[in-house]
């Protein structure tokens, strides 16, 4: 093996390492000088901690990895370093860490959700281990090698994700086309023609298809403007007027819900409504699929972070959008042909759900 020393050369540079808490000593920025020389050293590895849900975590930092026993040369001694991760299309994020494998929570955490979304599902990320080592004042960067971290965002900052299923689009528990569009963490609604006989049941993500834990009516059939949900042999709700434009909206916090029928009886329609931004230049459509009257859905994927907007008909006569991004709240409400208000949106896959009444919308990471 070479001697440390002479490698340490190559690899000089002063230490500014990140803060997060009293662990972290106070620095601006990571190493990131893509010039820096890299060693490596035998049987000098990284082995990758237990799987992380961030709901778990109380402190500052956590601990991501843990190094073998292998001893390092003479009088060289570990500093903090870097993880450098990625994940699927995502860009390369740079989160800091300490000698011992502690990464800032806070740091951690923001790389999964900028990546995948905060949907409170485990998530696999790779990252590169790169480590300061010190010698004589001087440092010499060591990669002990890539693992793969498993990463669950909190689900208590998450808002649920629920379907509705029924007259709209048929039973099939396997059929998700029909998404609530959520206004906070605990109330969701939905807006439409309530074709048919009017009637349905709700499923959240996580028991989509069981008819066990679907959520309903205490009585079956029941078309009052209000009620309560239940979860316990639910019965079907029925908008109280089959066939005209109502709001159902549903509070899972007080388990209850309400119908409200809309002034306007005779929205306008659209012939087709789609996406536009910058992940095509602005100079066509990805075409959303129309379910329940005024809604629509597309499985849609971005090759890399983006810009958008919702258009009708292909054209600039009728837009929606916000200034906001998905990656801080996956669920918005555009305004009408705006100039300023892109929908910024993360590189990934999304089931993309939008209403043309009411330009509420939903971008649901995979």
């Amino acid at each position: 093996m070479k001697n440390i020393s002479k490698l340490l050369a190559f690899g000089f540079m002063g230490l500014m390492l990140a803060s997060c808490d009293d662990s972290y000593d106070d620095w601006s920025q990571p190493q990131q000088n893509p010039q820096e020389e890299i060693i490596t050293l035998p049987n000098f590895t990284a082995t990758v901690a237990q799987p992380i849900d961030f709901d778990q975590v109380t402190s500052d930092s956590v601990t991501v990895f843990t190094l073998n026993d292998a001893t390092l040369p003479e009088g060289v001694t570990l500093e903090k370093g870097r993880l450098e991760m990625t994940a699927q299309n995502a860009a390369k994020t740079t989160v800091n860490v300490s000698g011992n494998g502690r990464a800032c929570t806070a740091e951690l955490l923001d790389a999964v959700v900028a990546a995948y979304g905060k949907r409170p599902v485990e998530r696999t990320m790779k990252a590169e281990v790169l480590l300061n080592a010190m010698k004589d004042g001087q440092a010499a960067l060591i990669k002990a090698g890539t693992i793969e971290l498993k990463l669950t965002p909190k689900a208590s900052e998450y808002t649920p994700i629920y379907y509705l299923v029924g007259a709209l689009q048929g039973w099939d528990p396997a059929v998700k086309t029909c998404m609530f569009y959520p206004e906070s963490q605990t109330v969701q609604t939905y807006t439409t023609q309530w074709t048919g006989d009017g009637n349905l049941k709700i499923w959240d993500d996580n028991n989509f298809g069981d008819w066990n834990n679907c959520i309903g009516a205490a009585t079956d059939g029941d078309n009052a403007a209000s009620g309560k949900l239940v979860t316990s042999n639910a019965g079907a709700i029925v908008c109280p007027e089959p066939g005209a434009f109502y709001t159902l909206k549903v509070d899972f916090e007080t388990m209850s819900y309400t119908w409200t029928k809309l002034e306007n009886q005779t929205p306008k329609e659209f012939e087709k409504i789609g996406l536009t931004g910058g992940f095509n230049e602005w100079k066509s459509d990805e075409e959303l699929t129309a379910t329940a009257p005024h809604n629509w859905t597309a499985e849609v994927t971005f090759a890399a972070d983006t810009e958008l907007k919702f258009r009708a008909n292909g054209d600039w006569g009728t837009s929606w959008g916000i200034n906001m991004n998905v990656a801080d709240t996956y669920y918005g409400t555009c305004t009408k042909n705006g100039v300023d208000n892109n929908i910024k949106v993360p590189a990934g896959t999304y089931n993309v759900f939008f209403n043309d009444i009411t330009g509420e919308f939903v971008f649901a990471a995979k």
